[in-house]
């Protein structure tokens, strides 16, 4: 019997060179605060930086940058005291910019202070109009419910939004966390002796009368310098109450897009003396459109580390916000033209009567460094089978891979000395791990590493411009439940990726681990067939019930060989409670193979897995060793048909290590791949005796038999060279015609090597 088997193909890219035709990127003191005064001493971990935010340059800004947490900066945006304002922005010089262009994520920690009846808040704010954007109220900053950003509503007479708009800041976006109600809807309040004619006094709150007088805490968006963005109520009310003429008065109202009073878990309060979590999302208009999308999620996660003041987590996430960036553009006065893309970004604040400490901690900024992290959970017991939210089951004793990657993809910097927290899901054994880098270099992790949660390692910096710019953390181990008789939960854990300039959260899901109501033990799980036609792989079932007796014929064994269909057979009549697969020759392939192995019973119980590892040796080890690119000689013409000489000393050598059981047969076939120009000419193969073969045009030649290779151009017994055999006038040649034209050409040659084993 002939068995033909394709030991190995190799492409290699032949290039021609005619010749003639030739083949040819008011400065304020820091301060020493105690918790007890603010939560500085509880913040979460955040960046530190001197220069990535600036005060905004206007009169009376009560911001303060410079409050610190060990190594992380924090801003206080409103100090605890009335009738303050204070705003924060990006420092473009230090490269912290948003780019409309490009997608980014930004994440921070916002603090609202702890009131019974706090204002203001904070606002979010993208903008355009420069370090001294604020809310202006004459030549003085706007306070109050303007937040710094709306404007203000000090005017009762007009009766256009624009009065409102012109005051606000100008080329903006804003989301609002508002802290405090204004919801004023009695237009008689607006003055002194209540008709029109007296005193102001109450303008200025009613923002927020549109909707439930009942909510406290509220999100919003809309756009300060935009008119549309203020609804004014009229109401006409005499000069003094019940006397003299009327006049028509009017309340302005901002229309909050989007508008959040509630949670997932019932009433908004932001200021609840928590950290507040927040994300956010831009995604880059599409060609032609000018308009982007914001996400958002806030309190998706908790400050784990602070005290609870009266109130958990109030999750909140909004899916898509469009923002028309046009609106960016409009005033004349720019930070960055339309051309440039950018914005700047930042928090502004203002207290009124009422008054809250509001800060921020921020985690990342896109601009500096932006970078990606996920995890995965793959069960090598069930073929590498990767875990989702619907599919997270595993047996015990199944082996398990957690895998954690981490990823710079953009800014300005290197990321830098990122500390890798894994907190360690329980009920595992684990055996050790690896961390490998882009660049290919590799650390390893032990397993007394692994003893102790959180595993703390310190990774290599991830480069803006050259690798390694990721990483690969993978820990190995086996799941192992205290209690096998009972389904075991094993909860989503946390993972932190914390670097000078980015920090980075992310959670490895959470898994069952399945009661196995029945037990197989592999015994000797590496298993060598040798020289034998087949291999037995046996393990002894029992049930965790030790009453139970194992009947055979109540079995069924489930298997899979090399990640192949999975196959089932019957245990026969036995009560011997061993199970017996026999594997033939056949089936296996060269080298190592998997056979994974589950059994289950006729009452719907079933085993843990196990992985036996079987080795059959290499019966022809025969590899193809060709250069990769070889060269003929450039030529001039001379208007005649001409045969084209191999440059150089080519290499073609077959290293055959089976010597005494192979019969192999070497062939070429050639084709000028699309990207090269179409040459006026054959490629051919010329025999040692004259005969000359295109080996083109899907012609497949035999230039190489080892039955009739010539002893003196083998090497050690085992490295046939196959193009040493050649002469000037034989072997692979270019033939030329006469018409051929100047230029550079290539052709693609595929080698085949074909063993025929009797």
């Amino acid at each position: 019997m002939t068995i033909n088997k394709i030991i190995k193909g190799i492409t290699v890219f032949l290039f021609v060179f005619l010749s003639g035709f030739i083949l040819s990127y008011d400065q304020i003191n820091t301060l020493d605060v105690k918790a007890a005064d603010i939560p500085v001493d509880n913040a979460p971990k955040g960046l530190n930086f001197d220069d990535y935010f600036t005060r905004g340059t206007f009169k009376g800004n009560g911001a303060n940058t410079n409050f610190k947490n060990g190594d992380t900066s924090i801003i206080q945006v409103t100090p605890k005291e009335g009738m303050s304002i204070g705003g924060v922005w990006s420092n473009d010089k230090a490269n912290n910019y948003i780019n409309l262009n490009v997608k980014q994520t930004l994440s921070m920690w916002m603090y609202f202070g702890y009131e019974s009846d706090p204002a203001d808040g904070l606002a979010f704010v993208l903008q355009n109009s420069g370090y001294g954007a604020i809310s202006m109220d004459g030549a003085l900053p706007a306070k109050g419910q303007t937040m710094g950003v709306w404007g203000i509503d000090k005017d009762p007479f007009s009766g256009s939004g624009q009065t409102l708009a012109d005051k606000a800041i100008q080329n903006s976006w804003a989301m609002e966390f508002d802290t405090h109600m204004n919801p004023n809807r009695n237009h008689s309040s607006l003055f002194s002796n209540g008709g029109w004619s007296g005193s102001l006094t109450g303008v200025n709150n009613g923002f927020d009368g549109g909707f439930s007088t009942e909510a406290t805490s509220h999100i919003g968006d809309n756009y300060p310098g935009e008119a549309s963005s203020y609804v004014g109520l009229p109401a006409s009310i005499y000069q003094i109450p019940n006397q003299g003429t009327m006049k028509t008065v009017y309340i302005y109202q901002l229309l909050h897009r989007n508008l959040k009073t509630q949670s997932s878990k019932g009433d908004l309060r932001l200021s609840n003396g928590l950290w507040h979590h927040l994300v956010i999302t831009w995604t880059p208009a599409d060609p032609g459109s000018t308009v982007g999308h914001l996400t958002y999620e806030l309190d998706g996660k908790i400050h784990t580390g602070e005290v609870t003041a009266g109130n958990n987590s109030q999750p909140v996430k909004v899916a898509d916000i469009p923002i028309d960036t046009s609106n960016f553009y409009k005033n004349p006065t720019q930070q960055f033209s339309q051309n440039e893309g950018k914005v700047l970004w930042g928090f502004t604040g203002s207290t009124g009567d009422q008054y809250a400490r509001n800060m921020v901690v921020f985690e990342s900024i896109p601009s500096i460094v932006e970078g990606t992290v996920g995890t995965h959970i793959y069960n090598i017991s069930q073929g590498g089978k990767e875990l989702t939210s619907t599919d997270k089951s595993v047996y015990n004793h199944d082996q398990l891979h957690f895998v954690y990657n981490v990823k710079r993809d953009s800014g300005a910097m290197d990321w830098q000395n990122i500390l890798a927290s894994i907190n360690l899901p329980d009920n595992m054994i684990y055996i050790n791990g690896t961390i490998i880098y882009s660049d290919g270099t590799s650390e390893n992790i032990t397993s007394n590493e692994l003893r102790v949660s959180p595993l703390k390692r310190t990774l290599k910096n991830l480069l803006k411009d050259k690798d390694p710019n990721s990483a690969t953390i993978t820990l190995n181990g086996v799941a192992n439940s205290l209690n096998p008789k009972v389904d075991t939960d094993v909860a989503a854990t946390d993972v932190a990726f914390t670097g000078d300039n980015l920090i980075k959260y992310t959670q490895l899901q959470d898994f069952v681990i399945k009661r196995a109501g029945m037990l197989l033990d592999g015994g000797n799980l590496n298993l060598d067939i040798g020289d034998a036609a087949s291999v037995d792989a046996t393990g002894k079932i029992w049930y965790d019930d030790t009453s139970i007796n194992v009947v055979n014929s109540d079995l069924t064994v489930h298997y899979s060989l090399n990640g192949n269909n999975e196959v089932t057979t019957g245990m026969g009549s036995d009560t011997n409670a061993v199970m017996k697969l026999t594997i033939p020759r056949t089936s296996l392939n060269d080298g190592k193979n998997t056979l994974m192995v589950y059994v289950t019973d006729k009452s719907g119980n079933r085993t843990n897995y196990v992985t036996y590892t079987i080795t059959k040796p290499t019966s022809a080890p025969i590899l193809i060793d060709a250069d990769k690119l070889m060269y003929f000689r450039t030529v001039r013409s001379n208007g005649k048909n001409q045969t084209v000489p191999r440059q150089g000393n080519w290499k073609l050598d077959i290293v055959d290590n089976a010597v005494d059981t192979s019969k192999w047969i070497l062939t070429a076939t050639a084709k000028q791949p699309d990207t090269s120009a179409k040459f006026d000419g054959d490629l051919v193969y010329v025999d040692d005796a004259g005969i000359s073969k295109s080996i083109l045009n899907g012609s497949i030649i035999e230039i190489a038999n080892k039955s009739t290779f010539p002893s003196n151009n083998i090497i050690d017994g085992s490295t046939f060279q196959v193009a040493n055999t050649w002469t000037e006038n034989d072997g692979i040649l270019l033939k030329a015609n006469s018409t051929a034209k100047a230029g550079n050409y290539e052709y693609t040659i595929t080698w085949g090597l074909t063993d025929s084993v009797r």
